[in-house]
């Protein structure tokens, strides 16, 4: 069995780069499937989810090619309408697929829409999206298989929630067909932007303003362009909160302040010291933290897949801190395990009380999910003594190089095998 190992206590100084983002390369990868040739891409991050999806793409006949900076994608032969690597079913990056299949082939078959167990994940509004466009969806021998009736078609569409899921799948269903496609209530996320620019400077025609309004004019074809990923907002979040806890400095290369800005702005409102100098932040501690309140909402709001990892900060911040959880109900799974620290965390539905304690204890404890992974690795990192993370594999599913990039901030860290 594998685990990692973590010596706490250390402050983290130093400098690291940041990856591309994992949630704007599955969409992006999916929407080359509109295109018939040889792509580029570059920032792409070689994590277990991104590796593993690249691999989906192998089996509908991709020839993906990696080299020293970028991997090269041919999507010049017949594709595939069904997915059959069992191996990745799992992939939450797959659901993009759907629209991207539909697009090219006009139909698709895929086993699940994946992802980490953190609540439901509806999939109504994708199915109401693809519906929309002239296309029969359902589920049939455990896979969702959909098929165009006779051709796709503009339309429009309003989604109840800014689901981020459901408005990439439409966009890219959509890019190809016939008339006008509206979407209302659309999500916002930057991954959604990179995926417009990916697909207007392949030839599409959409107007994205940050309304919440997306127009889609669809066009006869797309031409193969060479596209570098944005940097991962997620990770830089992680990487500035693991340097603030662990009494650190720390400089983020290669970000987008702008990306992540309600966490940035939660951190100063928590006492850190927070400088940005265009697309590089330093995160430095300067005292104890004190307790603040945190809400998730869709983008621009404070994003779900940062509040683990605040959590972890806020456990050993001055004073008491609530945390409400509005995306995902099973959000809270790491708190079990942060308390096995030390920490006082009291869970009442979708809220985590947390009264801050001095300081954690190092522990055995397990990823619960990617996020919550993160979240224990820098609670272990800012720890008294000796700390095992069972289970990383969830963090190297999301995480380019995280033991290489702590190394190299001063942490200690070794990955190791119970035989």
């Amino acid at each position: 069995m594998e685990y990692l190992e973590i010596q706490g206590g250390k402050p983290l100084k130093g400098t690291v780069e940041i990856s591309g983002a994992k949630n704007s390369a599955f969409p992006i990868l999916s929407a080359a499937l509109l295109i018939k040739g040889k792509m580029r891409f570059y920032n792409l991050p070689k994590i277990l989810d991104i590796l593993g999806f690249l691999e989906i793409l192998k089996d509908l006949g991709v020839e993906v090619q990696e080299e020293d900076d970028s991997f090269v994608v041919d999507t010049s032969r017949d594709i595939s309408t069904k997915i059959l690597s069992s191996e990745y079913h799992n992939l939450r990056g797959t659901q993009t697929l759907l629209g991207a299949l539909i697009g090219r082939n006009g139909e698709a078959g895929l086993p699940s829409l994946g992802g980490c167990n953190i609540g439901t994940r509806p999939i109504d509004l994708h199915i109401k999206g693809i519906k929309a466009l002239g296309v029969n969806i359902g589920w049939e021998g455990g896979y969702l298989k959909a098929k165009v009736k006779d051709k796709l078609r503009g339309n429009l569409v309003y989604f109840d929630f800014p689901s981020v899921g459901a408005t990439e799948n439409l966009i890219i269903a959509a890019t190809l067909a016939s008339g006008e496609t509206l979407i209302e209530n659309a999500a916002k996320e930057p991954e959604v932007r990179d995926l417009v620019r990916f697909l207007n400077l392949a030839g599409a025609n959409i107007e994205m303003n940050g309304s919440g309004v997306i127009k889609i004019k669809g066009v006869k074809n797309l031409h193969p362009v060479d596209y570098r990923i944005i940097p991962d907002r997620i990770e830089s979040s992680t990487y500035l909160i693991m340097g603030i806890m662990t009494k650190g400095n720390i400089v983020l290369k290669n970000c987008n302040p702008w990306d992540f800005e309600p966490v940035i702005m939660k951190l100063r409102e928590a006492g850190a010291d927070i400088n940005i100098n265009g697309n590089e932040i330093r995160g430095k501690y300067r005292e104890r933290l004190h307790g603040v309140n945190v809400k998730t909402l869709p983008f621009p709001g404070f994003p779900t897949d940062v509040q683990p990892q605040m959590m972890a900060l806020l456990s050993t911040a001055q004073g008491t801190s609530v945390v409400i959880e509005t995306i995902f109900e099973n959000r809270f799974r790491a708190a079990e395990e942060l308390i096995k620290m030390g920490a006082n965390i009291r869970i009442e539905g979708n809220t985590s009380v947390i009264t801050g304690v001095d300081t954690l204890k190092g522990g055995s404890v397990t990823a619960p999910d990617l996020r919550g992974g993160a979240a224990l690795l820098i609670a272990a990192l800012s720890s008294e003594g000796i700390s095992k993370i069972f289970e990383p594999y969830h963090i190297d599913r999301g995480y380019e190089n995280a033991i290489k990039k702590i190394i190299g901030l001063g942490g200690v860290i070794e990955r190791r095998n119970i035989t």
